[in-house]
């Protein structure tokens, strides 16, 4: 088993800077782990994707997550183009 990442960021990702920072933080907030400052419990999907990272994610939290550092320690990362609203 892999963990899909998509392989580019997409126009409207919520990583981009037409997103406020305030917004941004509201939408990492839901995933966050409380009990490790910095870390993460889970990953955004891509709102383009029915289960791959979102890329903006990846390319800024990959080693903040148990999933994506295991992931990676065991190169199991597939980078994928998985676009559903295309």
């Amino acid at each position: 088993m892999t963990l899909r990442v998509q392989r580019k960021q997409c126009a409207t990702c919520i990583f981009t800077k037409q997103w406020s920072a305030e917004h941004l933080a509201a939408l990492l907030d839901e995933i966050r782990d409380p009990k490790m400052a910095g870390f993460f419990a889970g990953y955004r999907i891509c709102h383009h994707s029915r289960d791959a990272v979102c890329a903006g994610f990846w390319a800024r939290h990959r080693d903040d997550f148990q999933t994506g550092q295991l992931a990676q320690r065991l190169g199991l990362v597939e980078f994928v183009h998985d676009d559903t609203l295309a």
